[in-house]
């Protein structure tokens, strides 16, 4: 797949690399999320650009390697010959150079794996010497625990050196358009299931459909992504085995925080430490209505997985496994996955559709600066997607229709009617809309505060490959 869409964060890590002096710059991020790519794009045509990818192999053997790359890249012939085997005569090496340069260290954690003293050393040759030189140190790994325990805790080695740090998150969704060249709607459902995550596009085809996508890369026992998630919380956490129990009570329906602990088994305190865990990784969200203005301490709060890829593989593969398991993937498309899919989508699509909302530069959908985006429930009105402004004045409240019929507009009058009974809106200016993902049936002509908002109009005319 193409380099896309990560402009500002190239920007970032070039500027980076081109300031004067030393530079010791952190990028973290989820598995496949492009890191490497960027990388490879913001090196290409430095000069003395060095780069290891760790292996979770013996250090020895990862020196070894390690001094094959920095020989290649900084014409250093005797360090091919003689390579250093400790991580202190590494340190020492890089004390020596004089000369500018760069060394990426990918996968970072399993390095430290292999020597644990390797990030008291690093900082002890940083504050000694290497903040002086002109040498750029580049830190990068998956394991969002392991880079923010050792770059950003302030009981780490290195904290407080880095001089630079980005943690890479998805594409943004109108790039996909550019990867997966599918109509508006479509690419809306790719990213509801899929997410924008690089590593999971590439292994898309194209010019096949969702279904059977989904059936190829994900149903199927052997293919990367049918192992994804399990491999992803084996990662990343020392206890694997309760988070994946965690996500799949939510994924079954088990929304607060008292379900959860009783399907789950855990008291408060240790289920808040896991919950809590999870939405530092990105995997899931505690979820409460938009209007409320102190989030944090709402009584209204549930919650969902947030990351698309993570809730579709705890919905259509995890439940099947055994079948799964014995190559019976067909009975379980047309079982399971074929008559929840469209229902599923109905709902996994608000969420992306509220980002694409969000950032669309359209003043014309969206009649002011977006500050909060989300949903708005009550016990008597339930809206799929809301964005306020930043003192909760104006609002773009949203309905959205997610079938092959069209809509007729005359449902703008129901939204109307339950936002202005519903004492959250009592003051707010409101803007009243529709998605549908069919397009409308008009049957009378819009007020100065409605619209109609097809798919198309949330993708700019530059992201049409």
């Amino acid at each position: 797949m193409k380099f896309l869409d990560r402009e500002p964060e190239l920007s970032l890590l070039q500027d980076h690399l081109g300031r004067p002096g030393a530079g010791l710059f952190v990028l973290y991020g989820r598995r496949r999320i492009g890191k490497t790519g960027l990388l490879e794009r913001a090196l290409l045509g430095l000069p003395r650009a060095a780069y290891h990818v760790g292996t979770r192999s013996t250090m020895a053997e990862e020196l070894s390697r390690l001094s094959t790359s920095v020989a290649e890249a900084w014409d250093v012939p005797f360090l091919r010959a003689q390579p250093v085997r400790t991580s202190e005569a590494l340190l020492a090496f890089l004390e020596g150079s004089d000369r500018p340069g760069i060394l990426v260290l990918d996968e970072f954690p399993f390095l430290v794996e292999s020597d644990p003293s390797l990030p008291g050393l690093i900082q002890a040759a940083w504050d000694r010497k290497l903040s002086r030189s002109a040498l750029k140190l580049i830190f990068c790994g998956s394991s969002i625990g392991i880079m923010q325990d050792t770059f950003f805790s302030s009981r780490a080695p290195l904290f407080g050196r880095r001089t630079g740090q980005l943690r890479l998150e998805p594409l943004p969704v109108t790039s996909l358009r550019q990867a997966v060249p599918w109509k508006p709607e479509e690419v809306v459902e790719l990213a509801a299931l899929f997410g924008a995550v690089p590593g999971y596009l590439q292994r898309l085809q194209p010019s096949q459909s969702l279904l059977t996508n989904l059936r190829q890369q994900v149903l199927r026992r052997g293919e990367p992504l049918y192992e994804e998630v399990p491999f992803l919380l084996r990662e990343e956490l020392r206890e694997p085995r309760v988070y994946h129990a965690i996500l799949a009570a939510i994924a079954g329906g088990a929304r607060k925080f008292g379900e959860i602990s009783s399907k789950v088994g855990l008291d408060r305190a240790n289920l808040s430490r896991y919950l809590s865990v999870l939405a530092e990784l990105g995997l899931l969200e505690r979820e409460v209505p938009v209007t409320e203005s102190l989030p944090d301490k709402s009584r209204k709060g549930i919650y969902r997985i947030a990351d698309p890829f993570v809730a579709a593989w705890f919905t259509f593969v995890h439940p099947y496994r055994d079948l799964l398991e014995r190559g019976r993937v067909d009975e379980v498309v047309e079982r399971f996955v074929r008559p929840r899919l469209a229902p599923y989508l109905s709902h996994a699509v608000e969420p992306v559709l509220g980002r694409l909302l969000r950032e669309s530069p359209d003043a014309k959908l969206v009649p002011f600066p977006v500050a909060f985006s989300g949903r708005h429930w009550s016990p008597t009105c339930e809206i799929d997607v809301a964005l306020l402004d930043v003192e909760r004045k104006r609002a773009l409240v949203m309905e959205i229709k997610w079938t092959r019929a069209k809509v007729d507009v005359v449902l703008l009058d129901s939204l109307r009617g339950r936002v202005q009974e519903d004492p959250a809106f009592a003051g707010v200016q409101c803007t009243y809309a529709l998605i549908s993902r069919a397009g409308f049936r008009t049957s009378r002509k819009l007020k100065r505060d409605e619209r109609l908002i097809a798919v198309s109009r949330l993708f700019p005319s530059s992201s049409v490959p």
